[in-house]
């Protein structure tokens, strides 16, 4: 929790990154001047930035603006594309215009989430993001000068098709504001630890706030406002990601998957796996193993 400001491990002639990130560990509140691009591969993600929760699902694309303080919950069985850049990368096009405020203002000035673009410009967005990372991978001859290429194609996407917000933001970036998020995820961090350690178990609301010194009604909004669901919603999601590795990785039957991912009964834990899935676990089992 000591680390605030995260300094990207990128070349200064080149000054860009792309990786893969999975979605089981928490990462806390930081910030840094690079640009950042969030896509979501697979399932979904939450994440807070400049204390506002967001939850992606699968092929969203995220906007996150340099100086913007982020952290991101831990979201089992989610995967992400991202891609961190400077502002200096598009430094041909910032000569041209004799300094770079017109270049920054284009980025703040964005609708900076995917759910909000016409679909034309969020299908080409996605499209640029997959050949750069894999371009970035390969990392075939000449793949620096196409990973350029595709950035500035990037950069004309946002200017012609990505609309504009409309709301006026400005930098949030102070020692208040990483101080309030240091606090939100330690408060959150230990919430987390306690489902780890207790999800096999009756867990209630009621005891996870006096755990946590809170009361009921404090904890239910707390929880709500930075993971963008209830505790309840939250727990659910936790011990059904549990059961889906058990009846992947386990040859149990039905009423001990249940029991292992903390479900009261195996009528509760087949109900909400369907819900959630659109099919049984024993169908989910034979589906994804291939035993059709």
């Amino acid at each position: 929790m000591n680390i605030y400001l995260e300094i990207p491990d990128v070349d200064k002639h080149f000054p860009f990154r792309s990786l893969v990130c999975g979605g089981d560990d928490l990462t806390y509140p930081h910030w840094h001047k690079e640009i950042e691009i969030i896509y979501v591969t697979k399932g979904s993600l939450n994440l807070g930035i400049n204390d506002v929760p967001i939850r992606m699902e699968q092929g969203e694309v995220q906007f996150i603006n340099g100086g913007d303080v982020h952290y991101f919950l831990a979201s089992p069985d989610s995967e992400r594309v991202v891609i961190q850049f400077d502002l200096n990368f598009f430094q041909e096009v910032a000569a041209l215009g004799g300094n770079d405020s017109p270049l920054r203002d284009i980025f703040t000035e964005m609708e900076f989430s995917s759910s909000s673009w016409p679909e034309g410009a969020a299908a080409s967005m996605k499209a640029l993001i997959e050949s750069i990372y894999e371009e970035n991978t390969q990392r075939r001859e000449g793949y620096a000068y196409l990973i350029k290429a595709r950035m500035f194609e990037m950069l004309t996407v946002i200017m012609r098709e990505v609309p504009k917000s409309r709301v006026k933001k400005q930098p949030k970036f102070s020692e208040d504001t990483l101080s309030q998020s240091r606090e939100t995820l330690e408060r959150l961090e230990r919430i987390f630890s306690y489902v780890e350690q207790h999800y096999q178990e009756a867990i209630t609301l009621n005891e996870v706030a006096g755990y946590m010194g809170f009361s009921p009604y404090y904890f239910t909004k707390l929880f709500k406002k930075n993971t963008g669901m209830t505790f309840v919603a939250f727990l659910t999601e936790y011990r059904l990601n549990k059961a889906k590795w058990i009846l992947l990785n386990e040859d149990l039957p039905m009423s001990a998957v249940a029991e292992a991912a903390g479900f009261g009964s195996g009528k509760t834990f087949h109900h909400l796996f369907k819900e959630a899935t659109g099919i049984s676990p024993l169908k989910y089992r034979k589906t994804i193993s291939g035993n059709n």
